[in-house]
């Protein structure tokens, strides 16, 4: 999996989301008594603006370090819009660059617009600079499952460029970029009690497909690096699948497990992740961040 499996979200101490009268809603009507005894219709209720996520309600702008065992090996920075009451969707961007001792140094970058109501991508652009040159991959999923992808190489020093080849696809769940997935885990992660089930999602990296099957161990102590908050730690294994759902054995896919930490309270924000690939673990962890309505 790419650099883009370790976009996180960024870690906030929210405060409570304002309502809509808190920041000057619609006013309430006012209607004059009749003057003489008459039959009137029930004053219609004033609609009031569904209320953002709290782990959306406010433009973040965050950095990450990267780690390789005892080698920093890239940083991460993203930034969020902040959703307000009413919204569908909100729109998030993330950029990683890495590389080990200089060498095999790569960009990756992220945009997304996630489905705030049906809580899946709507449509991302994933574009990957490298050794083997420069890939462009946008998606657009109109409806749950039902997805159009364009691929694009740019070309570079060991890739010559092609044009866009569109592809259009169908799964019986809906699709996640790997952005998108984070965002998901904020807003709405699996439960931890012992009747409820894990999680299993589906995400895009590029045009790679993972069955992620992501379990809630409960309250857990906040790990090396991080805030000492009230913490829960989520537990997923990631499969490489095809379309059909079946699994994918052939190529350079193998089955990726990771752990991620998340703020116990309404924001429920990721801390931390670690994924163990090779001789050591990938840790990702927050450097800075900068959060206001």
């Amino acid at each position: 999996m790419g650099i883009a499996w370790l976009f996180l979200p960024a870690l906030a101490m929210t405060r409570p989301t304002h309502t809509c009268d808190e920041v000057g809603g619609a006013p309430r009507a006012i209607v004059a008594a009749p003057a003489a005894p008459t039959t009137l219709p029930a004053a219609a209720a004033v609609a009031r603006p569904r209320p953002a996520p709290a782990a959306v309600a406010r433009e973040e702008r965050s950095r990450y370090r990267i780690d390789y065992g005892v080698l920093e090996v890239g940083e991460l920075e993203l930034a969020v819009s902040a959703a307000l009451p009413g919204a569908t969707s909100v729109h998030a961007d993330g950029r990683g660059t890495g590389g080990v001792l200089g060498f095999g140094r790569m960009e990756d970058r992220i945009a997304t617009d996630f489905d705030l109501v049906r809580l899946h991508s709507r449509r991302w652009d994933n574009a990957r600079s490298g050794a083997e040159g420069d890939l462009r991959d946008r998606a657009v999923q109109a409806d749950a499952g039902h997805v159009s992808l364009v691929r694009e190489r740019l070309g570079g020093a060991a890739a010559p460029a092609t044009p866009p080849a569109t592809t259009n696809a169908t799964l019986a769940t809906p699709l996640l970029d790997p952005l998108g997935f984070l965002l998901r885990m904020r807003i709405q992660p699996p439960g931890a009690g012992p009747r409820d089930p894990p999680q299993i999602l589906y995400v895009l990296d590029g045009q790679a497909l993972w069955r992620v099957t992501v379990t809630n161990a409960g309250r857990a102590s906040p790990p090396d690096g991080v805030a000492p908050v009230p913490t829960m730690r989520l537990d997923a294994e990631a499969e490489p699948v095809r379309w059909d759902g079946t699994p994918d054995p052939d190529g350079d896919r193998h089955h990726r497990s990771f752990k991620l930490w998340l703020s116990d309270d309404a924001a429920r924000v990721p801390l931390r992740l670690e994924m163990p690939i090779g001789i050591a673990n990938v840790v990702v962890v927050l450097t800075d961040i900068t959060r206001r309505p």
